[in-house]
């Protein structure tokens, strides 16, 4: 792509957000990705497949997360590459800090909200799925308090459930109009 962006997912666990990335950085060249449960186990001194205790999973863990990656991502986007951030962004209060520091860097910020059938989403998360420690118990608390779609700003919905290589050309495509309009 001609232009850098910063790109967050949004949605709850199990729709698909993770898949979705990874084919997302098949497609785009000189972007980097940070997915938070990654983040998040690499700060506190655990493998990615072992699964954090529940109480590591709180608002200063979560902060030192998310200012972590977002110093990353500052760094990447000066260095002319693109990010993409890999987190459920479930709230405004957490995805605000990201689109202040697009703005600061006159860098378009823009989601992609993943979406999925809660009935394919329970089942898929009652399976083992990498690096993600989401349970059905995680999905509905964070259910009832999301605020969704990012409609602070520009995004588009996606089913998680498309095939992903189709799902993430079409977020490729409506990406590629947006930043020519911009």
């Amino acid at each position: 792509m001609d232009r850098r962006f910063l790109l967050l997912t949004v949605g709850l666990p199990g729709v698909g957000k993770t898949t979705l990335v990874r084919h997302l950085l098949r497609l785009i060249d000189g972007a980097k990705a940070y997915e938070s449960d990654v983040v998040r186990k690499r700060l506190l001194g655990y493998p990615p497949d072992r699964p954090l205790p529940r109480h590591l999973y709180n608002p200063r863990v979560n902060g030192k997360t998310f200012a972590f990656i977002r110093e990353e991502a500052r760094r990447d986007l000066k260095d002319g590459l693109s990010v993409i951030v890999d987190a459920t962004f479930t709230r405004r209060e957490y995805r605000r800090p990201f689109l202040d520091m697009g703005l600061e860097l006159g860098v378009p910020t823009v989601g992609i909200h993943v979406f999925a059938e809660e009935e394919v989403v329970l089942r898929r998360l009652q399976r083992a799925r990498g690096v993600s420690d989401a349970n059905v118990e995680v999905y509905l608390l964070l259910k009832r308090t999301a605020e969704l779609p990012p409609d602070e700003m520009p995004h588009i919905s996606v089913d998680g459930t498309e095939e992903p290589f189709t799902a993430a050309v079409k977020v490729l495509t409506w990406l590629k109009g947006l930043l020519r309009a911009l």
